[in-house]
């Protein structure tokens, strides 16, 4: 007879975790983090200068012209669904233990 290979939630999670722990350790030493901090660093510089050589000559100054916009919406239908059904789960899981520790305290109260 064959042995049935059952589904083993831990192995399941320890290499989940294992596979997460590696990315972000890949990342770490491959400098990712810094390097977007040093382009972040580097825009700014130059918006600096740029904001300098526009005094420097008299022209009108708009702040709004210098500051950098990283503002990338990644909102999709799919964002929103598990949003939505993230907040669901949460209120449901939140009465549910409302409601237990309501009958626990009302079981303690009787004795």
């Amino acid at each position: 007879m064959k042995k049935e290979k059952k589904f083993n939630i831990y192995k399941l999670v320890f290499y989940t975790f294992l596979i997460s722990y590696s990315i972000i350790y890949f990342g770490y030493r491959t400098g990712y983090y810094e390097i977007q901090n040093y382009k972040k660093k580097s825009l700014t510089e130059e918006q600096i200068k740029k904001f300098e050589e526009d005094v420097a000559n008299g022209k009108e100054i708009d702040i709004n012209e210098y500051l950098v916009k990283d503002d990338i919406h990644y909102r999709n239908n799919l964002s929103t669904f598990t949003s939505k059904l993230s907040d669901n789960i949460s209120y449901i899981v939140k009465s549910g233990v409302e409601a237990t520790f309501k009958y626990l305290s009302k079981a303690i109260e009787e004795k």
